[in-house]
Parts: C-alpha cells; sequence; structure tokens
C-alpha cells in the first residue's frame, strides 16, 4: 500500500467524522533504524488510527499502516502494509461488544508475490474506574494454515498524567493434524511529565514458534511542538533494541504525530509502547509491529 493511498483513506473518512461528536486518533510518520555490528536497516512509514463516537453507544474504528525496510547488502526493499475496521456498541454499565477485520501483508518491493493475513473477530471490553479492558477471539485466513487468535489486553489511567497496560495474545496455528503456538505478551506505560512532555517506554516478547523470542524494548519522550508552531503535532524520539534468539539490533526511532482530538504531547504510533497499549489483534501481527 502506497502513502497517497494511506493518505487518500484517512480523508475520506472526512464525511463521517464531521456528523461525529467525539473523534479520536492520530497520524504518525516515522523514520527507524535498527543496527549492529554487520550492518543497518531503515524503515520509513506512516501509521493512522481513527475512532470515531456517535454519541448513541455505537463507535467506529479505522487502523491503517505502511513501511518499506531497506537492508544493507540487499537491493529490494520489504514492504508491508496494514489496515483494520472495528465496530462496537457500548451498553451504559461500562461493558462493550464489537467486531474486527483486520489485514496485513509483507512482500517485496517490485515482486508480485506477498504474504497476506487477513483475519476476523469478535470482542468483549469493559471501560470504568480508570481501568480500560478487552478481550477478543478471531480467526485468520492464510495459505493451508489456520490460525485462531485470542487474547486480552489492559490499561489503566486513574492517576493523573499516567498510563499503564499489559497485553497477552495467544495465535494457534494448525496444519496437517499438528498444531504450535505464537504468543506474544507486554507491559508499557507512559507519563506526562509536564504539559507539552511525555515519557513513554514498553517490553514485549514475541514466542516464535518455540525457536526463540522476539524481544523488543523502547524508551522515549514526546515533545509537543504547539508552542512552538501553533500547529498540534509531536515529535517524538525513542531508543531500544530488538533481539532474536542471541542477534541484538539497536534501535533508533523519531516520529513526527499529528493528534486528532486531544491537545499535548501524544503517544508515537512507531514506539513499543503504543504496539501494547493499542495492539493489534494476533500475536505475530503485534509482536511484528513491536520488534519493528
Amino acid at each position: 500500500m502506497k502513502k497517497s493511498t494511506l493518505l487518500a483513506l484517512l480523508i475520506s473518512t472526512a464525511p463521517v467524522v464531521a456528523q461525529a461528536e467525539i473523534v479520536t486518533g492520530a497520524l504518525t510518520l516515522s523514520y527507524t533504524e535498527h543496527s549492529n555490528d554487520f550492518g543497518d536497516m531503515t524503515t520509513t512509514g506512516l501509521d493512522g488510527r481513527m475512532a470515531i463516537d456517535m454519541e448513541n453507544g455505537l463507535t467506529f474504528g479505522l487502523d491503517l499502516g505502511q513501511s518499506s525496510m531497506s537492508v544493507d547488502g540487499i537491493p529490494i526493499d520489504i514492504e508491508s502494509d496494514f489496515y483494520g475496521l472495528n465496530a462496537k456498541y457500548a451498553f451504559g454499565n461500562g461493558m462493550n461488544a464489537g467486531v474486527y477485520m483486520d489485514r496485513f501483508a509483507i512482500g517485496l518491493d517490485g515482486i508480485p508475490i506477498e504474504l497476506t493475513l487477513k483475519s476476523k473477530g469478535v470482542t468483549l471490553g469493559y471501560v470504568g474506574n480508570g481501568f480500560e479492558a478487552e478481550a477478543f477471539y478471531g480467526n485468520t485466513d492464510v495459505i493451508m494454515v489456520d490460525i485462531d487468535n485470542f487474547g486480552v489486553a489492559g490499561s489503566y489511567t486513574g492517576m493523573e498524567g499516567l498510563e499503564l497496560g499489559a497485553v497477552y495474545h495467544r495465535s494457534r496455528l494448525s496444519i496437517g493434524g499438528s498444531s504450535e503456538n505464537l504468543d506474544f505478551k507486554g507491559v508499557a506505560g507512559t507519563y506526562m511529565a509536564t504539559p507539552s512532555l511525555m515519557v513513554f517506554g514498553g517490553f514485549g516478547t514475541l514466542d516464535v514458534l518455540g525457536m526463540g523470542d522476539l524481544d523488543s524494548m523502547g524508551l522515549g519522550i514526546s515533545y509537543d511542538l504547539a508552542g512552538a508552531t501553533g500547529f498540534a503535532s509531536s515529535l517524538s524520539l525513542e531508543y531500544g533494541q530488538t533481539s532474536l534468539d542471541g542477534l541484538d539490533l539497536d534501535v533508533i526511532r523519531v516520529g513526527w504525530t499529528i493528534p486528532l482530538g486531544k491537545k499535548g504531547a501524544v503517544l508515537p504510533m512507531n514506539s513499543v509502547a503504543d504496539s501494547i497499549l493499542n495492539p493489534r489483534h494476533g500475536a505475530l501481527v503485534a509482536g511484528l509491529t513491536s520488534g519493528f
């Protein structure tokens, strides 16, 4: 998916947004570098997320992402894209229920072959007293493999300026009568040190079919530029590490985030913390989003 297509999809939601009273979300432009003694990987990305509250119990959500990774010594870039749609209904007692549909694709630039995962499922959640939690169950369609996904995520915002969260996802892969599990789990937090400065951090790990763990860690800051530019946006810098079975990669992520319906510094969507506080459905996609 090209960046222009992603922007067009976001703009196309404008008529619906105009009729909604409460709109939240963000758009993040990002640059990421993974490096070690053997070489570097650089990634440019664009991510967008939007939630539209229709003020009648219904909320509609849109989640989009695109990235292009260049690896030293390899002349072909690795391209990936993601989009997700969801709808929820709040019952008035804090409980809500919903459905979702996701699509994740990864391939090589210029080669018309890609791995595509299409997912759908249901969610059940609770919001109240500073707590927010959601459980989900769904299925992913991919060639010759049946994948059942389930998991739970939760966060606490009962203290002013502080958010803490955790996630656990499991994907059960079945093929030819045998099955294996992919597990993703993580913890993250954000803290508003000042009205313009956010500090954030997160740690996640993906168990790759018993072959090793993909661990991701990130610590960063986000600074609100509105006072200097008069335009609501935040600049972020994150330092971290991604490790796979003893191979360690140092990670630097830079992001420029434009918020919707919120003032002050915001959490960038290219951070490890965001991948845990706002996880995508399914252990594989959530884990890859956290690490890369």
